[in-house]
């Protein structure tokens, strides 16, 4: 997932490339020091030759048909050309689940009576209208604090009458300050598989570095910068 996440252009893309190589295996982590991301020697050795000729030929432009289809694809969930061709050189799979966690795009606000009402940024509202795809929010405590599940229900509804219906549902990631990363992982393939959908289709927005950890410890088919995601 290593190049999936460099060409995001994330606003942690310098946290990010400091991180120890645990993905691409091409340099054995004992081996690479600080600041290297396990990927192709620098220089003109054999390997790097290798991965670029490998590079060229998993990059060449496929038929105008096939450039047309992946096209279409992405526009659905509002990505482009290179995301779902990244996901699928990846794991073989298209793209056609997008995780939207809501506390990027939307502000949950009590009332007196304690009913809740929200409020967005047009932007997202204009997004949200054009998608086609399988639209799941992503609730997580640690950042909205815990909903009841009549709370939950009654977000979702909300959300729901504003944008058409567009949200199949809202999976909830409880706070459990001491869990791991695989934990939260194992949790969200779960919720994935539990409404018919597999972690190798979903793609993950977010712009946080524990939202990256998130997206690689579950396997997602791909990763996108929430701010990159919502530009013209």
């Amino acid at each position: 997932m290593g190049d999936r996440f460099f060409h995001s252009r994330h606003p942690n893309l310098e946290t990010l490339l400091r991180r120890p190589p645990a993905i691409s295996g091409l340099v054995p982590p004992r081996l690479a020091g600080i600041g290297h991301n396990g990927g192709p020697p620098l220089d003109m050795s054999g390997v790097a030759v290798a991965w670029r000729r490998a590079h060229a030929r998993a990059w060449k432009t496929p038929p105008r048909e096939i450039v047309a289809t992946r096209l279409r694809r992405a526009a659905r969930l509002g990505l482009d050309y290179r995301d779902v061709t990244l996901a699928l050189l990846d794991h073989g799979c298209h793209l056609s689940v997008l995780l939207l966690p809501l506390h990027h795009v939307v502000s949950v606000l009590r009332d007196r009576d304690g009913g809740l009402r929200i409020t967005a940024a047009p932007e997202f509202d204009e997004k949200i209208a054009r998608l086609d795809g399988r639209l799941f929010l992503l609730l997580d405590e640690a950042m909205t604090g815990p909903l009841d599940p009549p709370a939950r229900r009654a977000l979702l509804r909300q959300i729901n009458q504003r944008h058409d219906g567009k949200a199949e549902a809202l999976l909830v990631l409880p706070f459990r300050p001491m869990d791991t990363d695989a934990q939260r992982a194992q949790r969200l393939r779960r919720l994935l598989r539990q409404h018919g959908a597999t972690r190798q289709e979903s793609v993950l927005l977010g712009q946080t570095w524990a939202e990256i950890r998130l997206a690689e410890a579950a396997g997602l088919g791909l990763f996108k910068s929430v701010a990159e995601w919502f530009a013209p």
